[in-house]
């Protein structure tokens, strides 16, 4: 990648002393965390045995990388002093895990307001069956050629309001490694145009809700490989960044056309029902496809989810039982399940088994492999209650892997 483990070299300074600019070098480790090296400190007449460092909220800065002579643009928010020395060569460090780069010189870099939001994921790419791509070919016995040739596809519109605007841009580069060798990139990347601006700090909310949404509809748990924001004068940073890699879960996505057909209504409920279902998707979210947790806490997690989804929106007094059968009888499963209510108690048991620790539960409750079936089950389940409440009633087929268990239940 062009920004990991690179060293540039550059000039930083606090926004509030823009006339006090420091040289220093920049380190941008595999992880995208950004590590300033100076000979001089940020502020001035820093009292070098003073045990408190101070934090900034925001550093910027423009470096050149060693390798090449281009000029960047970087903003790096949340930095914290890493190290000081006093020697021959005093020496200060700072850490940012937060770095914004623009590829090219922003003259308003002070600027902290943004307006557009741009997304991509190799996920989202393999999902969109639209491509600007014509391959034409002609294969003979003594001859091969091969014509390649791309028009960029049109704006897919997706969902506008008075605070959104939301679309699929396909963005393409060509290029010639050498005289043998070209190439042409196309990557589709889902563009939120915000009415008003936005702040940094505003930039995970915006991200993870429309994130969020995707990894519901694909029923796969993952980040958006590159972010970028574009600020109020038209200058686009990049998120450097590295999000942690998920565990894959099943695949079961919605097809590609149907949520095209109703983005605008699956979109705005998505958004208007933040309140009402923030708390089970940011319990769900927690666990889904998250690396290290406990698959007897995962499964406490989705039974948790269930329980409080039908007192909240269903009925309010009724036992766990009652209500994790009732929630299995409403979902697609019902038909290849044979005997819910007997599923429920297990489910209850095995829940009441690792919460409360009764022994007495043990010899009732699901095994370790068991629970880690269950949980495939009930994350299916969960995903199904939300996509109904954003007005998603169609949905491909149950995963063979939920079949497999169930089938093994009906035993």
């Amino acid at each position: 990648m062009e920004y990991y483990n690179k060293y540039f070299e550059g000039v930083f300074w606090l926004p509030e002393r823009e006339n006090r600019k420091i040289i220093s070098t920049l380190f941008i480790d595999k992880n995208g965390i950004a590590t300033i090296t100076s000979l001089e400190s940020l502020e001035i007449n820093e009292d070098m045995f003073n045990r408190v460092w101070n934090n900034f909220n925001l550093v910027l800065g423009y470096i050149n990388c060693n390798e090449k002579s281009k000029t960047y643009s970087i903003k790096l928010y949340d930095v914290n002093k890493s190290h000081q020395s006093r020697g021959r060569l005093t020496k200060f460090k700072y850490t940012c895990k937060n770095p914004l780069i623009s590829q090219s010189y922003d003259e308003q870099i002070n600027s902290n307001f943004y307006n557009s939001l741009m997304l991509n994921s190799v996920i989202i790419n393999n999902w969109i069956p639209i491509s600007g791509f014509e391959n034409k070919s002609n294969i003979e016995n003594r001859s091969f050629e091969v014509n390649q040739s791309y028009k960029q596809p049109e704006i897919i519109e997706l969902f506008n309001n008075k605070d959104y605007n939301i679309y699929l841009f396909f963005r393409a580069s060509a290029g010639y490694k050498n005289r043998r060798q070209s190439f042409i990139n196309e990557n589709v990347f889902i563009n939120i145009e915000t009415i008003e601006h936005f702040e940094i700090q505003e930039l995970p909310k915006i991200k993870s809700t429309i994130e969020r949404l995707f990894n519901l509809l694909l029923f796969k748990p993952f980040y958006f490989e590159n972010t970028e924001i574009r600020t109020t004068n038209k200058k686009d940073y990049k998120v450097v960044k590295k999000q942690n890699e998920l565990n894959q879960s099943l695949n079961n996505e919605i097809e590609f056309e149907i949520f095209k057909n109703q983005s605008q209504n699956i979109i705005l409920k998505w958004f208007e029902k933040q309140d009402k279902l923030g708390l089970a998707v940011l319990n769900f979210f927690s666990v889904f496809g998250q690396k290290g947790v406990l698959i007897e806490n995962k499964f406490l997690t989705y039974i948790s989810i269930l329980e409080n989804y039908h007192k909240n929106h269903i009925k309010k007094n009724q036992d766990l039982k009652w209500r994790i059968k009732y929630l299995l009888e409403n979902s697609s499963i019902k038909n290849i399940l044979n005997d819910i209510e007997k599923f429920s108690e297990i489910l209850k048991t095995t829940r009441n088994y690792h919460a409360h620790l009764e022994e007495k539960h043990k010899e009732k409750s699901l095994n370790t492999e068991d629970i880690y079936k269950a949980n495939n089950l009930l994350e299916f389940i969960i995903r199904e209650i939300l996509l109904r409440e954003i007005g998603i009633i169609e949905n491909s087929k149950t995963p063979s892997e939920i079949i497999e268990f169930i089938n093994i239940l009906n035993e």
